[in-house]
């Protein structure tokens, strides 16, 4: 988590937190300003400014004898990374694991399957460095860093411009993937495999290959999240890769256990 520079990200970190964390309500009106200036030691000036930036990441709505209200979750800017972080923390992400997972299986496939087409030398380089680095992890911690490099490197490697300019995104969304789907260092060695085979698909430049050893990557985490620890563990990559059809087939008649997308 990146410490708030100042007073004012200061505040809206920790009133952001309040409402994702449900501390003020999800139909709940904000303290007024004077008071939440005197909770946090800061001037009304702060407050206003944190107020209008909580408006510009959709969390919170203010008009004119209603103060300001928290806004339903459905209109949060939900992959603002800053948004993102405070649901993650929150324990909120398991709510969110079908559209997490959804939005993944549509990026990064396709960012596999160019990144075996296009990808220069040196950017397939740091596919395989990643997926290296994370082998060598000696704690989840940099094992989730070498891992966010590994996917950040396909995206570079796609040569697609806007597939770039989605890294903080997909970055945001990872986290919240990792904290459900890794809860232990064991568990992350154990994706390794799958992950070089992935590097391994792009670094050979085949592109269908590259796309369903991704595709079957996510079908893991998804499998990892559902069913619990262990269920992949020791499972060759080919067998991994056969159950992503099946996965695909299945998913739309789970339920989803998403948390007050609508509550206003």
């Amino acid at each position: 988590m990146t410490k708030p520079s100042n007073f004012h990200s200061h505040i809206v970190d920790r009133l952001g937190r309040m409402i994702v964390g449900g501390a003020v309500g999800y139909e709940g009106t904000l303290p007024r300003e004077d008071e939440l200036a005197e909770r946090f030691g800061v001037s009304r000036t702060v407050i206003r400014e944190t107020t209008k930036t909580l408006q510009a990441l959709g969390l919170i709505t203010t008009g004119p004898r209603v103060g300001s209200r928290v806004r339903p979750v459905s209109s949060w800017r939900l992959l603002d990374p800053q948004v993102m972080d405070w649901i993650t923390d929150a324990d909120m992400a398991n709510g969110f694991e079908r559209d997490l997972l959804e939005i993944r299986s549509m990026i990064e496939p396709a960012a596999a399957a160019f990144a075996a087409e296009r990808g220069s030398a040196e950017q397939l380089d740091a596919v395989t460095a990643a997926v290296e680095a994370m082998a060598a992890a000696h704690d989840k911690l940099m094992h989730e860093a070498a891992d966010f490099r590994f996917h950040e490197a396909i995206l570079e490697a796609s040569g697609n411009i806007f597939l770039m300019q989605l890294k903080p995104i997909l970055h945001a969304v990872l986290k919240a993937s990792f904290r459900l789907s890794m809860h232990d260092h064991e568990r992350a060695r154990a994706s390794v495999a799958i992950h070089r085979a992935v590097a391994a698909a792009i670094v050979g430049r085949d592109p269908e290959r590259a796309r369903e050893t991704m595709a079957a990557l996510i079908a893991i985490a998804r499998a990892d999240i559902e069913h619990g620890a262990g269920r992949w563990a020791g499972t060759p990559p080919q067998d991994k890769i056969s159950t992503t059809r099946k996965a695909r087939e299945t998913h739309h008649d789970r339920k989803s256990r998403k948390v007050g997308l609508t509550r206003a």
